[in-house]
């Protein structure tokens, strides 16, 4: 079993791991894509009828200059909209099939958009890429990971690893929509439950003392007694929000 990496830690990423991995090697993603056909119809609509419902990104410092949507329905765990199960059965039926989903949503880079290099939350998941809207292939529209660069193309996965440096650009006339899940690698989802909680907690964090400039200069045990109680508070929330999501 790998090492648990947190980009939170401070630690460089040993990087001993693939930044890509083969859509064959998972079968529900290799069950989606022989029957994208099935959803396409379902899926655009959502994606038409929830055009102006796409929001500004803010995450984790990450520059786009502008013109980074998504449409966010899970949130490392934690459901942030409710309706996929009504409008987009079909696919909703693919999703549910898969073991350690956590996150998912749908992800719009504008015309002439780029998205700086980056490093993920962590390396216990494999981000995944649906392809959706693609409006061109490499060189003008693409994905790169670790100095490797691919392409989207609609209906097909692009799975990489997303601890590892990464950066994506969309410089054609067009927009890119893709659907984009996180899926707890199968040796930590024993885990997954406190991995959920760890990052939220840490993304929670970050957007208070983005908010509240003060808390920057807090000492760093300070700074480590606000996450711990931002964990804490998260985790006695856990049952209420299963409740809720039922």
């Amino acid at each position: 079993m790998g090492k648990i990496w947190f980009r939170s830690s401070g630690e460089k990423y040993p990087e001993s791991e693939p930044p890509f991995y083969d859509s064959k090697d998972f079968p529900w993603a290799a069950t989606m894509q022989q029957n994208w056909g099935n959803v396409k119809k379902e899926v655009s609509s959502l994606i038409n009828e929830s055009d102006t419902k796409f929001q500004s990104n803010s995450y984790l410092g990450i520059s786009s200059t502008g013109g980074w949507t998504s449409l966010s329905y899970l949130f490392w765990g934690l459901k942030i909209k409710k309706g996929l199960k009504k409008d987009c059965p079909g696919l909703n039926a693919y999703l549910e099939k898969i073991p350690g989903l956590v996150s998912l949503s749908f992800s719009c880079l504008a015309p002439k958009i780029s998205l700086t290099e980056h490093y993920g939350d962590t390396n216990v998941i494999i981000r995944c890429h649906l392809g959706i809207e693609i409006p061109a292939g490499l060189p003008t529209c693409g994905l790169k990971v670790n100095e490797e660069q691919r392409e989207w193309r609609e209906g097909q996965w692009v799975l990489f690893n997303d601890a590892y440096l990464h950066s994506a650009w969309n410089q054609s006339e067009k927009r890119r929509i893709v659907m984009i899940i996180d899926v707890i690698r199968p040796e930590f989802l024993h885990k997954k439950t406190q991995i959920c909680i760890y990052i939220r907690a840490r993304h929670t964090q970050f957007q208070l003392q983005k908010k509240y400039a003060i808390l920057n200069m807090l000492p760093q045990f300070m700074k480590d007694l606000l996450f711990r109680g931002l964990y804490l508070g998260i985790y006695m929330m856990k049952p209420i929000h299963d409740h809720l999501d039922n």
